[in-house]
């Protein structure tokens, strides 16, 4: 097939803001109908870009924060929030070839680790609470539709519609952390003498006040759209895949099926499954429908490392999709030097709902030192944050540091299929995650194929970096997007579309 050379046409968009009604959470209308759009053409290759203000400015401060006594009576200065459009991106073949659907995550955040840096800028501000801090706990995830442009001579990105995603009700799902009880911090120290660390994250406001869980609350990442115009979504919380309506309502949420299954040091439920389906004492169940058919194993995501990666077959009766990183297993510390990321096949049902795992395999991660422009030597800053299917059916995934982001045409054809063996078996020590030889222990990865890497190809998209999303807008056009983090990374969301042929 022929390879057209790349063409990029980088030009600085003059950007009015735009007001999204999903911006600041709240309501429970999920579609919201934006501005005139600009008349549609071919998407150009080269750059665009959108800044939408979230809320006001914010002011991190402890001046009164009760949770944390130890913390510095300080405030930050104001701190402007702007939407994120790039987590995911999906291209219906139905739509223009300028159009496209994204998605954000949960909403803006930070952890209370990186308080030093901006946007709050104060060493010890979380004084010894450690979680996250969500300066707009009432964001809710939301679908965009996106067309990109030419307008007045200038790349400009503009969004069609925001779906908001909402409950059985229709109340905001928010993106508020769940309720996840405790796990064991190394399966193979299991004494009563041994510990147990937390498998979620405690919410703070912008002044340090306690949020309440909420078992709703999504972490959203990746996206594909189905024939009925509904989607299906990773998710970093549970880990989990959801399934949304064409109208923002959660159809469906599918978890680790871990019912039943006990923390050994304090013989109480550690189950994802229970604790989203039944609630705990700490939260009310999940208010839409938990299908709990996942592999329980997968329970064992590093937190914020859950589900960033979705994939459609072209027939749309397979999902492919794969954690971000190697599992916690049987501790932390794997999870740190681990190269071995499990991705996974689905089938779905005739109506889109889901039907069960088909496959699981082992996708090996490069190692940090061949990314060329983020000089990391961390074997756990190598995550997986897309995948996509080109036109002529080729799995490709997206794999990537912070600056520097890989795509690999992905071969599951010759790969073992590990589903259903003693590696889905927590008890199975070392664990899959810990083989440094996979060979030996009778297991064939998956093929990858680099076919493209922002460091030689594409100099406009490592900065600012962070790709989340990849879509195919047709044979010989693709879409990068970035995740600005609500304005910490850059006010902008970034839209990166490329003129090459990834092979069919």
């Amino acid at each position: 097939m022929h390879h057209p050379t790349t063409s990029w046409h980088w030009l600085t968009a003059a950007l009015a803001a735009l007001s999204l009604g999903a911006c600041g959470g709240g309501s429970g209308n999920s579609v919201v109908q934006q501005s005139t759009p600009v008349t549609p053409v071919v998407a150009a290759a080269g750059t665009y870009s959108i800044t939408t203000d979230l809320l006001a400015p914010v002011v991190f401060s402890t001046a009164s924060a009760p949770a944390a006594a130890s913390a510095p009576q300080a405030q930050s200065q104001p701190f402007q929030m702007t939407v994120g459009y790039g987590s995911a991106a999906f291209h219906d073949p139905k739509d223009a070839l300028n159009v496209l659907w994204t998605s954000s995550d949960r909403g803006p955040n930070i952890d209370c680790e990186d308080v030093a840096d901006a946007p709050i800028s104060i060493k010890g501000f979380c004084g010894n609470l450690a979680g996250k801090i969500f300066p707009d706990p009432s964001f809710d995830p939301s679908i965009y539709q996106v067309q990109l442009a030419q307008s007045g001579g200038q790349n400009m990105a503009t969004t069609l519609k925001t779906l908001k995603i909402v409950d059985n009700n229709g109340n905001p799902v928010t993106g508020l952390s769940n309720d996840l009880p405790d796990r064991p911090k190394d399966l193979t120290k299991t004494t009563s003498s041994d510990k147990s660390v937390s498998n979620t994250e405690l919410a703070f406001t912008k002044t340090l006040g306690s949020l309440p869980f909420n078992q709703n609350g999504l972490d959203t990442e990746a996206m594909v759209r189905l024939a009925d115009g509904s989607f299906w979504l990773g998710d970093e919380y549970g880990p989990s895949l959801v399934h949304v309506s064409a109208t923002g309502q959660v159809l469906e949420r599918v978890v680790p099926n871990d019912s039943g299954v006990v923390n050994p040091i304090t013989n109480k439920s550690m189950s994802v499954c229970d604790a989203l389906k039944n609630g705990t004492a700490g939260a009310q169940a999940a208010n839409y429908p938990i299908n709990c058919a996942l592999l329980g194993i997968t329970d064992l995501r590093s937190l914020n490392r859950g589900i960033e990666s979705v994939a459609l077959s072209a027939d749309g009766k397979t999902l492919y999709f794969s954690i971000q990183s190697p599992l916690s297993n049987p501790s932390k510390d794997a999870y740190k030097i681990s190269r071995n990321v499990r991705l996974f096949t689905a089938s779905l049902k005739s109506d889109g709902s889901f039907g069960q795992v088909t496959g699981e395999y082992v996708y090996v991660l490069d190692t940090p030192d061949t990314f060329a422009l983020d000089n990391s030597t961390k074997q756990n800053d190598v995550k997986l944050s897309e995948m996509s299917v080109t036109p002529g059916g080729k799995l490709i995934q997206l794999e990537r540091i912070s600056l520097t982001t890989k795509l690999y045409a992905v071969d599951l054809s010759k790969a073992t299929n590990i589903l259903g063996t003693k590696w889905d078996d927590r008890a199975t020590q070392p664990s899959l995650e810990q083989q440094t030889d996979l060979a030996s222990a009778g297991i064939v990865p998956v093929t990858k194929t680099l076919v493209f890497n922002t460091a030689t190809d594409a100099k406009a998209a490592t900065n600012p970096g962070k790709v989340e999303g990849l879509a195919f807008l047709d044979p010989n056009n693709f879409v990068l997007t970035t995740d600005n983090d609500f304005g910490i990374v850059s006010p902008q969301s970034y839209f990166y579309v490329i003129n090459k042929a990834l092979g069919q």
